[in-house]
């Protein structure tokens, strides 16, 4: 009886580990897809902007992207990009409409409860940008003033609580903001100065505040999965390649970024 019950209990776990499914990790669902998708901006130059001659999604998250893409799946061609905003990205990333958000986001412990994130691959700061003969000098002259922000923003988190008494007006996306700021519809607009950076670089007659108000740690944004970490080791991996191997700081001096 007792050999009967052994066979029994053998025959079982056997039967159990052959017909147990093989759990595939993120990393092994985006090799055997064999494309990488990724959430980038589409109006933040140098971040992540349409070349106008090509046509093309370009800027500095785009080259971050693209070297993932070579690390993972051996060629940066295989990549596709999603435009995404403040206020898609995130449902891009918990929908499963994207692997992974690439656009200058910022980590928050208010998104760490939506999102995960990857190490920081670049630091930013919060300022604001005015005309070039304004008599705003400081964040302190804004107190009165009409200030633009992109909705959904931690710019905007910032401005409300650090100036409860400025005049915010809204809007959805830079060219919509920078559109409107150059209409006159504000004093000032503020965000990363990485931003307000790139629109020096087609705009003259403005300046940038000299302080900030923030440090902004720019990180990928991928989905919260508890049981498997691969994606997120994996990222965690190849940042700190491109930060010991001179990468990241090449594509600072390539985008003029400091």
């Amino acid at each position: 009886m007792k050999k009967i019950l052994c066979l029994l209990i053998l025959f079982l776990l056997f039967f159990t580990s052959c017909t147990k499914k093989e759990v595939k990790t993120q990393i092994d669902e985006i090799i055997e897809r064999d494309v990488l998708t990724v959430g980038v901006k589409t109006d933040s130059k140098p971040f992540g902007f349409i070349d106008p001659v090509t046509g093309e999604n370009d800027g500095f998250d785009i080259d971050v992207a693209k070297y993932i893409a070579k690390d993972i799946l051996g060629s940066e061609r295989k990549i596709k990009f999603v435009s995404v905003n403040p206020n898609t990205r995130i449902e891009a990333i918990t929908s499963g409409q994207v692997d992974m958000v690439i656009a200058t986001m910022s980590i928050t412990p208010q998104r760490k409860f939506l999102i995960d994130f990857s190490l920081p691959y670049y630091l930013a700061g919060q300022t604001a940008l005015v005309k070039e003969n304004s008599n705003i000098h400081t964040f302190a002259d804004l107190k009165h003033k009409t200030t633009i922000v992109l909705l959904g923003s931690t710019s905007e988190q910032n401005i409300r609580r650090i100036i409860p008494t400025a005049k915010l007006v809204g809007y959805k996306n830079y060219k919509e903001a920078f559109e409107a700021f150059k209409q006159g519809k504000a004093d000032a607009i503020s965000t990363d100065d990485t931003i307000l950076s790139g629109f020096l670089m087609d705009n003259q007659g403005y300046r940038i505040l000299k302080n900030k108000i923030s440090h902004e740690p720019y990180a990928i944004g991928i989905k919260i999965n508890e049981e498997d970490k691969s994606l997120k080791k994996n990222l965690d991996v190849i940042i700190t390649r491109m930060s010991k191997d001179g990468t990241i700081k090449a594509l600072k001096k390539k985008w003029n970024l400091k």
